[in-house]
């Protein structure tokens, strides 16, 4: 048998795209593992929200209440945090001047705490 034609281009496949990472907003990939009826439920979710499946998981990761279920590890954590937070806040005690990121974690640590340990309504 002859052997068929294949252009140089086609031997190979294709080449990969190189993308330019250092023009990309988002340049930093997370992955999870989940079972087959968690992803049917997530795409279940996604698809009614119609938001691509990036910014359902950006969303649901930055916006979402968070529950939290206490062990050593978790308050561990937040007490290292707090103290990082509390030596930018006396270096300078303005809280106009906190940066966005400990802002952010500082918000996110009042809310873990508030869920815990809060008021019922």
């Amino acid at each position: 048998m002859d052997k068929i034609y294949r252009r140089e281009t086609q031997l190979g496949g294709t080449p990969k795209k190189k993308k330019n990472e250092k023009n990309r907003k988002r340049n930093v990939i997370m992955n999870f593992r989940v079972s087959a009826a968690e992803k049917e439920a997530i795409d279940a979710r996604i698809a009614m929200t119609g938001l691509p499946k990036s910014d359902f998981f950006i969303e649901s990761c930055m916006y979402q209440k968070i529950l939290v279920h206490g062990n050593i590890r978790t308050f561990t954590e937040i007490k290292n945090r707090m103290e990082e937070i509390a030596a930018d806040i006396d270096r300078n005690p303005k809280l106009e001047d906190l940066d966005d990121e400990k802002a952010m974690l500082l918000k996110t640590i009042l809310e873990i705490l508030d869920s815990r340990f809060g008021k019922e309504k």
